[in-house]
């Protein structure tokens, strides 16, 4: 076991997409694991601080069936066979775990910290908030961006589930995901897709005054946060169980329940259509309102429930 010194701090806590590692321990159990590694961060323990102010965090482990590979001259750590890394209540499950690690000059405190790491094939990455599968998933940490690939890449929270047929990219510092590829994000009876969905998180506190209420669990993709917006771009369908909302650009406000769309846009209920330019529909009530434009004036097909057997009202 060897001890990397230096400061990963979000390193797999972002790697939770969406961001997730069933205890090592549990995971590790049995004589197929042939070795373990401890990824620490390096100074004292969480919550402390060393003499150059850097902050301790939680150290990552890294335990695999077929033993862990150091290539020294390389600067980097591969873990292969069933590879589970955890850190925290988060780990990440992949066929092959790689950690590249740079040296830190003295001045910096020495040692060595951790930039990138790689899940290669069935990669599962679990939190008790969300669950992100795919094939391939690269967490850069200078960058604080999480790239998640697959067929299709997955996120799946307590309220939604997220899919890509391309990628899905979490930028931690800006509290944005991106999927792109056929992505879909489904929350209820509520679809939303496009060629790419842009997701914007807020915390839910920000500005509000302190209240003593129980600790909240902060191990998720966002960390304290809760969805704002989402933005839609190429053929984007919205569906309900009352409509279906088609449109080239889109914005949802998750907040309001608001869905704003703009281009072609065509918004059909029952043997209904409406079509024009822009829209406002209401998701919570129902209520949609379609605008004229440059296009022209708004138009629509009204059809009567039962029209079809000769008994319309």
């Amino acid at each position: 076991m060897r001890t990397m010194q230096g400061n990963t701090r979000t390193a797999l806590l972002a790697l939770a997409l969406t961001a997730a590692f069933a205890a090592a321990q549990g995971a590790a159990t049995g004589a197929a694991v042939a070795q373990t590694i401890d990824l620490a961060t390096g100074g004292p323990a969480a919550g402390g601080a060393d003499q150059q102010g850097r902050v301790g965090t939680v150290p990552i482990e890294v335990v695999a069936d077929d033993g862990i590979e150091w290539l020294q001259n390389d600067k980097k750590f591969i873990a292969r066979g069933n590879a589970v890394a955890t850190r925290g209540t988060t780990q990440v499950f992949a066929d092959t775990l790689v950690a590249d690690y740079r040296e830190l000059p003295e001045d910096q405190g020495g040692g060595t910290e951790v930039y990138r790491l790689t899940a290669e094939g069935s990669v599962v990455i679990k939190s008790p908030q969300e669950t992100a599968t795919g094939t391939r998933a690269v967490y850069t940490i200078d960058d604080a961006l999480l790239t998640l690939w697959g067929g299709p890449a997955k996120l799946v929270t307590p309220t939604d589930t997220v899919t890509a047929e391309k990628e899905i990219r979490y930028y931690e510092r800006d509290r944005k995901a991106v999927a792109e590829g056929d992505a879909v994000a489904v929350r209820g009876d509520r679809r939303i897709a496009a060629d790419r969905l842009t997701a914007f998180f807020v915390d839910p506190e920000a500005g509000a005054k302190p209240q003593k209420t129980a600790a909240k669990n902060t191990d998720s993709l966002a960390g304290d946060s809760e969805l704002d917006r989402i933005y839609a771009d190429g053929d984007v369908v919205i569906t309900t169980p009352k409509e279906r909302i088609e449109g080239d650009q889109g914005n949802y406000n998750a907040k309001t329940g608001i869905a704003e769309m703009e281009g072609s846009v065509k918004i059909t209920q029952g043997k209904s259509v409406l079509q024009g330019d822009r829209a406002t529909s209401n998701l919570n009530t129902n209520v949609s309102t379609l605008h004229s434009g440059s296009g022209g004036m708004a138009r629509g097909l009204l059809v009567p429930k039962n029209s079809g057997d000769g008994q319309g009202q």
